[in-house]
């Protein structure tokens, strides 16, 4: 197997049992503070979808759709200063969380699939913050992509338990 395909497999494995974790909550427990102070369980989806755009701009060179990056709600609910906080106002559909995370997902997964596997050691200048910039292989942002969904993952199921949220057709 290529270090490419094993990628995307770890890719897909883990979005699928984020996805399964998730599934049969209501649109009020997506949306809603699972515990106080703490964010939604939405604003952990979307912060999915703002990763894979976020690291796709350093992996490919090229800032990705606004429109996708809107959907996202890209730098506007999750790990942002209060004069960016810009959440929805409304409970969202489940099925918009999906549809807006699967989008970045699948962009990423289609340009880790063009790859050669030598490509994945280019090494990639990457600002941290204003004044740091750090270099960093393509194998190793999209293992931290991995990475990253594994520990939101891990927040977003403690969150369901600590709130008590039930999915449909569960028994109490």
């Amino acid at each position: 197997m290529k270090n490419t395909e094993l990628l995307i497999y770890m890719l897909e494995d883990i979005r699928e049992v984020t996805l399964k974790g998730i599934s049969g909550l209501t649109k009020e427990q997506l949306f809603q503070e699972p515990v106080p102070g703490e964010f939604c369980i939405g604003a952990y989806l979307m912060h999915l979808g703002e990763c894979d755009l976020g690291w796709l701009r350093s992996l490919t060179g090229k800032e990705q759709p606004e429109e996708l990056k809107k959907r996202c709600y890209y730098d506007s609910w999750f790990d942002v200063d209060e004069k960016d906080y810009n959440p929805p106002k409304q409970p969202i559909e489940p099925e918009e969380y999906l549809r807006a995370i699967a989008e970045p997902r699948k962009i990423l997964i289609n340009y880790v699939r063009s790859m050669q596997d030598e490509e994945l050691e280019t090494i990639v200048k990457r600002k941290r913050s204003a004044d740091v910039e750090v270099e960093l292989s393509k194998k190793w942002m999209i293992y931290h992509l991995i990475e990253h969904e594994a520990h939101t993952r891990g927040q977003i199921f403690m969150l369901i338990r600590m709130a008590g949220f039930r999915k449909k057709g569960e028994n109490n």
